[in-house]
């Protein structure tokens, strides 16, 4: 993986935790825009139904380098001792590595 590719990871709250879940997220998004300069794409999507919506993180990384970077750094660390702390989700985080095969992102 030395050229840029995708994850995508799928979080799952438990029910009535999906506002902190959301919280602790944008919070390690913004340390990750900051100081991740190998991250080209950090971007939350929030499921709009139910008490236990799912979250969606689209991620892009430089090179495999980066998402090592990622994987060590210490607020992505501080994210999963919250979540089990809190006890904030249903189950393990989905991940997945992607790759674009057709479509577009955006018209604009």
């Amino acid at each position: 993986m030395s050229s840029p590719f995708d994850i995508i990871a799928i979080i799952s709250p438990k029910p009535g935790k999906a506002d902190r879940v959301q919280e602790l997220l944008t919070t390690a998004a913004q340390s990750v825009k900051e100081k991740e300069p190998g991250t080209l794409r950090y971007h939350l999507q929030r499921e709009t139904n139910g008490d236990s919506p799912s979250f969606v993180m689209l991620e892009t990384y430089k090179d495999k380098a980066s998402l090592e970077i990622h994987g060590k750094s210490s607020y992505f660390k501080d994210l999963g001792r919250a979540f089990k702390k809190e006890d904030l989700l249903a189950g393990p985080m989905k991940v997945m590595f992607t790759k674009e095969v057709g479509g577009y992102a955006s018209k604009l």
